[in-house]
């Protein structure tokens, strides 16, 4: 039996920006009836990654609501930075597996206040390994790039500054803490 889902009790519209996972932000492009297996229609949020990619994403509206979130409000933002002053290092893990399988985890969490914390402890490792004249790990660096770029991408839109203007931002607010 084929069922058609309306797309009028769509939480999100076109144009709307939201956070997809670890895809990051996305824009929702259009609400689309679609049947992807030739039987069965549903309605979906297509998706466009503002990360400049040409991937889109169908997300169905019915499982949107784990699947997608509202982006951060500009007072949550800035509660998260000036919490920053507050973090303390976490313990380095000398086990670079089990390091790679916690940043995987923080990173597929969307849980800004860890992606944080993260951040916050690799750069201080990175700090330590640059004043001994080495650099940290490959897989260490791409974890931290991408924590960055997913929080300066969403930090960027709902404070309207470019994503590499949200690093400066970010020190220059706690500098005023």
């Amino acid at each position: 039996m084929e069922m058609t889902h309306n797309t009028s009790n769509a939480e999100f519209q076109p144009n709307e920006y939201v956070s997809y996972g670890s895809s990051g932000v996305c824009q929702v492009v259009a609400l689309e009836n679609r049947s992807f297996d030739g039987e069965h229609e549903e309605a979906y949020y297509k998706l466009r990654p503002i990360d400049g990619s040409h991937s889109t994403y169908y997300v169905p509206i019915e499982r949107a609501p784990e699947r997608l979130r509202r982006l951060l409000t500009k007072d949550q933002i800035y509660s998260l930075i000036d919490e920053m002053t507050k973090e303390t290092e976490q313990e380095w893990c000398n086990d670079s597996r089990e390091r790679r399988g916690i940043f995987q985890s923080i990173l597929h969490s969307d849980d800004y206040r860890e992606m944080i914390q993260m951040m916050r402890t690799l750069h201080q490792q990175q700090e330590r390994k640059r004043s001994t004249g080495h650099k940290l790990a490959a897989a260490d660096e791409a974890a931290m790039h991408a924590a960055e770029s997913r929080m300066y991408q969403e930090f960027g839109i709902v404070l309207d500054i470019k994503p590499d203007q949200v690093h400066n931002f970010i020190v220059n607010r706690l500098k005023s803490v």
